[in-house]
């Protein structure tokens, strides 16, 4: 695994609610909630659905609009259907260079 800069500083600062980037040959959304930042793939494993186009944040939860699925931000464990299955979760840090996602 290796650590890939996938957003400058200012970039980073400007995130709303997702930034969608891709790293390693992976599709990532990552986002901040606090001064905490989390990267998760960028894909519902219900029905493929882009979280950066169409997920929300509550409480610490990913909440996917298509279809309801929920999973947890930190771990990306099911807390809802109707998936069944978890999101893949990356290590992600702000450093001197900008954003760096561990893929």
């Amino acid at each position: 695994m290796a650590w890939h800069r996938v957003a400058s500083s200012e970039e980073a600062g400007g995130v709303r609610r997702w930034l969608p980037v891709a790293a390693g040959g992976q599709e990532i959304a990552v986002t901040r909630l606090g001064e905490d930042w989390f990267a998760v793939q960028d894909r519902c494993t219900h029905a493929g659905c882009a979280f950066s186009e169409e997920a929300s944040i509550e409480n610490g939860r990913i909440v996917c609009n298509c279809h309801g699925s929920e999973f947890d931000l930190r771990t990306g464990e099911v807390l809802r259907g109707p998936a069944e299955y978890p999101v893949r979760t990356f290590a992600v840090r702000l450093g001197d260079g900008g954003l760096e996602v561990e893929v």
